[in-house]
């Protein structure tokens, strides 16, 4: 290959991401010339920084939270697996310059529940998803749906965002309403 490879993962905050390390050490197994680096990028500005990468070389880009849902708007063509998550989690830098955006999280997800569970079935029971965060929109799809999942349930911290989560899922909300007010009731009651 004549060409030097540029990556990156774009995120806000990204200096603490062990992405360029495990990146790096990938492309150099695979007798790739290239670097995959860190890119600090605040939210409200990705547009600019996707359109940036064709003009400085860029092969492409990884996504964390908060970008993967901001990317919906700021690529030319978004591939079905990423329009069912609702997020995107690599961004391709074609030669064009247009940027197509795809979300590969759920494979590792997959891959793992696969690997520790090989029986599973999607169909034997409601899967639960602890977190509400980025992991909350990948897990059931698409390949749980595939296997009969009846959509995650994500009991998480974050549960303002959950419902949000909830619904592009597929899952039911009404088991949820009034948990907060629980908690909170709770909380209440051990400080008074």
């Amino acid at each position: 290959m004549d060409r030097f490879l540029m990556a990156g993962v774009m995120g806000w905050p990204v200096m603490h991401s062990r992405s360029p390390l495990l990146h790096n050490y990938w492309m150099e197994q695979q007798g790739l010339t290239g670097t995959y680096v860190p890119l600090a990028i605040k939210p409200g500005t990705l547009d600019a920084a996707l359109r940036a990468m064709h003009p400085l070389g860029f092969s492409g880009c990884n996504l964390p939270i908060p970008h993967k849902l901001d990317a919906m708007a700021g690529v030319d063509e978004v591939d079905d697996v990423a329009r069912k998550i609702g997020a995107i989690s690599c961004v391709v830098v074609r030669e064009d310059g247009s940027l197509f955006g795809t979300n590969n999280d759920w494979l590792g997800f997959t891959g793992n529940l696969k690997q520790s569970y090989p029986d599973w079935r999607g169909d034997a029971g409601p899967v639960a998803v602890i977190g509400a965060g980025g992991g909350g929109r990948r897990a059931g799809a698409p390949d749980g749906r595939a296997r009969g999942c009846r959509g995650p349930q994500p009991p998480g911290s974050r549960l303002r965002r959950a419902p949000t989560r909830r619904a592009g899922a597929g899952a039911a909300r009404g088991r949820w309403r009034g948990r907060r007010r629980g908690r909170r009731a709770a909380r209440g009651q051990r400080q008074g």
